[in-house]
């Protein structure tokens, strides 16, 4: 179960950084504008769904700093996008976002 709820998250990771492009390039778009916001919060909801059902299953003191790191890179990426910074920055941060799903998630999972 947990790897099929990684494999949704990453797709709706990959969903948010096209349409994050998207949006720089047409900000007239509110209902794209909407969509991209509500894929980045559940993409977050499944981060921390995956990183406590990973901690709880397979507890190891040396995975916890990378779940959290994961989810500070997260979290920067919302203080950027607040502080209207993502033009600028938000492609690479959306980048390292990717990174972060395919080399912590799937190399962390639980089998």
């Amino acid at each position: 179960m947990i790897p099929l709820i990684a494999s949704i998250g990453f797709i709706l990771a990959i969903m948010t950084f096209i349409g994050g492009f998207r949006m720089v390039r047409r900000a007239d778009h509110i209902e794209e504008s909407i969509m991209h916001r509500v894929n980045g919060y559940v993409t977050i909801g499944i981060y921390v769904i995956l990183a406590l059902a990973c901690i709880i299953t397979n507890f190891k003191p040396l995975y916890l700093p990378l779940w959290v790191f994961g989810f500070l890179l997260h979290y920067l990426k919302l203080v950027l996008v607040k502080k209207r910074l993502a033009v600028k920055y938000g492609g690479y941060m959306g980048g390292i976002l990717l990174l972060t799903w395919l080399a912590l998630i799937f190399t962390h999972l639980p089998s």
